[in-house]
């Protein structure tokens, strides 16, 4: 892809696989979601990709091959990812479902990095971890743009039960890059939603 260019009055997107066209209805501003599936191959792509910048993406983590790793499988929609790979968790601290796939920072534990080559105005995930975790944003030259958390006891031990969840949101302009940190801990990320 050579250029991106947001149109907040074109509707349309340029480019979309045919099986990204499955749409949701969010509930809150009743306006679809596209889901987006992971590419394996290169694409051919038009020059110019066109996204209404209010245009919401689910990424089809349960699509990803566990054990895979995962870097560049969003990349046809400009989302890079760094220390990531798929698996469906067999911790029962961990597990949500059986079959779900989610993502686990790897091979360093605790920490996990989401590029944006197009900025982005909003994320949302949600996070599993042994430890609290802070998801932070920043923007194209690295500064910090907003910050959130999800705190656990300090009391909570590898023989938990279940690990904590919590979604982590966060709004703000020109958003490049998000982390999520887990200090001397595990984390893993499923239902992952942007907003351009």
């Amino acid at each position: 892809m050579k250029n991106f260019m947001i149109d907040e009055d074109f509707t349309a997107v340029d480019f979309i696989q045919p099986s990204e066209l499955e749409t949701s209805v969010d509930s809150e501003s009743n306006s679809a979601e596209i889901i987006v599936y992971p590419q394996r191959e290169e694409l051919n792509l038009d020059p110019e990709f066109t996204v209404k910048t209010s245009t919401k993406i689910r990424l089809a983590l349960e699509e990803l091959n566990c054990f895979e790793v995962v870097e560049n499988q969003f990349q046809h929609w400009g989302i890079t990812f760094c220390n990531a790979i798929a698996l469906q968790p067999s911790n029962p601290a961990f597990v949500l479902k059986s079959t779900t796939t989610v993502i686990m920072a790897a091979p360093k534990g605790g920490h996990l990095e989401i590029n944006f080559k197009y900025p982005i105005h909003k994320v949302c995930g949600l996070i599993t971890s042994s430890r609290a975790t802070v998801l932070s944003a920043y923007d194209v030259e690295g500064k910090k743009l907003a910050e959130t958390r999800m705190n656990v006891s300090p009391h909570i031990n590898s023989d938990c039960l279940n690990f904590p969840n919590a979604q982590l949101e966060l709004e703000g302009l020109n958003i490049q890059k998000i982390t999520f940190d887990t200090f001397d801990g595990q984390l893993i990320l499923h239902h992952f939603h942007v907003e351009f």
